[in-house]
């Protein structure tokens, strides 16, 4: 295992707010210095028909709309509940 790999492993076991501050550390860090996302970085399968550039102008997007506040956020636990309801509702249809 790399310790990329390693590092990654722990800071995925941290307490949610350690994580959100680690997150916010990194961006900071990658838009601050203006690095292009490698490609490695970027999985094209995953996200088809947008590059690594057009992804990252998003997350700056998105990020500069919440601290704004013109628009919220909402928990991973609310967004899939309310989308196992929403499922649910489309299958006893």
């Amino acid at each position: 295992m790399t310790l990329r790999d390693q590092i990654a492993e722990q800071a995925l076991t941290l307490p949610t707010a350690d994580r959100a501050f680690l997150a916010n550390l990194l961006e900071k860090s990658l838009t601050e210095s203006g690095a292009e996302l490698p490609s490695e970085a970027w999985n094209a399968e995953e996200n088809p028909g947008m590059s690594s550039q057009e992804f990252h102008a998003e997350l700056q997007r998105r990020s500069a709309a919440y601290q704004s506040g013109s628009t919220t956020a909402r928990s991973a636990s609310e967004v899939l509940a309310d989308l196992n309801s929403r499922q649910s509702g489309e299958l006893s249809k």
